[in-house]
């Protein structure tokens, strides 16, 4: 699947993992806001389009100014 965000492999694999720990929370979204610290320690809010499963497609990546 084609993502539209432009991040390193292991940021998208770190998200990913975070969103199938949780998917029960995100099952029958179409589009997730999941909010994670990146690897500069900063939070960022991930928009990730739901295809299913595993199966995730990297929207956009906003700092979580909260």
């Amino acid at each position: 699947m084609n993502d539209y965000l432009s991040i390193s492999w292991k940021e998208k694999e770190k998200i990913r993992h975070e969103i199938n720990t949780n998917y029960k929370k995100y099952s029958g979204l179409r589009i997730i806001a999941h909010v994670s610290v990146g690897f500069d320690n900063k939070y960022y809010i991930y928009y990730v389009e739901n295809k299913g499963f595993d199966e995730y497609i990297f929207i956009a990546k906003v700092p979580d100014l909260d």
